[in-house]
């Protein structure tokens, strides 16, 4: 007869060892998702390379004083509660012959699958001085402790690129009563994030809140002055110019973290891991999610970065199923994504009217403008949403929305793309309204720039019949 010590041993022998590299929401939701769904089947381990379990997204918040850091840091309990077992060792070296990761403390963990969700790290461009004191990158919450720190006394920052963490962060600083300079090595606003249209609906009201913008302006070097503030040397046109600040914060993009693949045979490109519907590499056993990975869009077929806190536990979710030994599909990222910034909100979903273009043959856009409560309540603030259909059959590809309250259509436009609905179906799109909630009922945003979308085809098709 076994004792009981036996048992438990036998039985940990038998099950199956579950390993994730990085310890993001893509790496430990995929392995809490697998131990629900088969509870007492896994050993499941988490490594990571970071001291906590951060909330990224609310980086901008903790600048301006909406949120304390010790909030955005959850407890370890979060996963652990689950079954998992964090552990604090940066992972090296995946063997996928003798299936086991190697740590950089010498430790070497086997697995019978294996999770790579090691996320991204900010890029770096080459500048001489961006190592310097007071010079930030955002990603981590050490990140955010240092930016604090710098933020504290200081009157004016100068943050480069204008992408979304970029003007997030310009944003939070403005509204800490700083000086804020915006560096954008390009012309305007990234065409991923914003179509033209919406993309001077950004830039104007970041102008109007005081923050001075400068694109197509490329940073050749940052240094110190005697004083101890940070000179920043610009380039324009050919043209250099020095501006001064007390710190400086890079926001130029992200980079996957792919440095663990080498040796491995894992396909990969510059943009991330190759996976397929179901979120596996070329290796067996071998499974990828989030920011690291590069799945098809659900627009255009066509790979796609991920580098959204959404879209990773979207992903995790369906390797969770696969881990489980359920072969759940992922049907692709839309790219839905939304931010906020001194009072204006701004959210976007699948492609823009000029991506859409280069992508199909038929077109057509709609336009609304709305209120995001009631228009007779006081507290009404303007919205204007922007759809986008396109093919033979009409299928919603695009949404864009500024203003206040765009959250409400943009989850609804989200899923409409995905669900690859077309012009016809959104019409029959039933809603809600109320006065504090929605806008009037005869003024939803999505009816209106379908309805609008409907108007410009007729007038194409009459114009084409040549119907007075």
């Amino acid at each position: 007869m076994r004792s009981a010590a036996q048992v438990i041993l036998m039985k940990l022998i038998s099950m199956k060892k579950i390993l994730a590299i990085g310890c993001g929401g893509a790496g430990m939701f995929s392995l809490v998702v697998a131990s629900q769904l088969r509870k007492g089947r896994f050993q499941t381990i988490v490594l990571s390379d970071e001291p906590d379990i951060y909330c990224r997204c609310t980086s901008p918040y903790v600048l301006s004083g909406e949120a304390e850091m010790n909030d955005a840091i959850q407890p370890e309990s979060m996963v652990c509660d689950y079954g998992l077992t964090i552990v604090h060792e940066k992972a090296v070296k995946i063997d996928t012959d003798q299936q086991t990761v190697l740590t950089a403390a010498g430790t070497v963990y086997p697995y019978d699958e294996l999770v790579i969700a090691t996320g991204a790290s900010p890029y770096k461009p080459s500048v001489k001085g961006l190592d310097g004191k007071n010079v930030h990158t955002v990603r981590t919450s050490e990140d955010v402790v240092r930016i604090l720190k710098s933020a504290s006394g200081a009157e004016k920052a100068v943050v480069v690129g204008a992408g979304v963490i970029g003007i997030e962060m310009a944003g939070a600083l403005r509204q800490r009563g700083m000086t804020v300079e915006l560096a954008e090595y390009a012309s305007a606003i990234s065409a991923s994030i914003a179509g033209p249209e919406f993309a001077s609906k950004i830039t104007g009201h970041l102008t109007e809140n005081g923050i001075k913008l400068r694109f197509c302006t490329l940073v050749k070097e940052i240094g110190d002055t005697p004083e101890g503030k940070k000179t920043i040397l610009l380039e324009r046109d050919g043209v250099q110019e020095t501006t001064t600040a007390d710190m400086v914060i890079v926001a130029a993009g992200v980079v996957p973290n792919l440095d663990i693949l080498a040796g491995t045979g894992i396909d990969s490109e510059k943009r991330g891991i190759l996976v397929d519907s179901r979120m596996r590499t070329n290796i067996k056993n071998i499974y990828a999610c989030g920011d690291c990975c590069l799945p098809r869009s659900a627009v255009t077929g066509e790979r796609m970065s991920s580098a959204f806190a959404s879209v990773a536990i979207q992903q995790s979710k369906i390797v969770g199923f696969q881990l489980a030994g359920f072969p759940i599909k992922y049907p692709g990222s839309v790219g839905a994504f939304a931010f906020r910034t001194l009072g204006k909100e701004y959210a976007a979903a699948g492609l823009s009217e000029e991506a859409a273009r280069k992508k199909f043959r038929i077109v057509v856009a709609g336009n609304a403008k709305t209120t995001d409560i009631y228009n007779d309540l006081k507290g009404k603030q303007p919205l204007e949403v922007k759809l986008v259909f396109a093919g033979p059959f009409l299928r919603l590809v695009g949404y864009e929305a500024w203003g206040n309250g765009v959250i409400a259509s943009a989850e609804t436009a989200s899923f409409a793309i995905g669900m690859r609905a077309n012009i016809f179906k959104m019409l029959h799109f039933n809603y809600i309204a109320h006065p504090s909630l929605t806008p009037w009922p005869f003024m939803n945003p999505l009816i209106m720039a379908t309805e609008d979308a409907m108007n410009t085809l007729m007038v194409r098709i009459k114009r084409f019949l040549r119907i007075q």
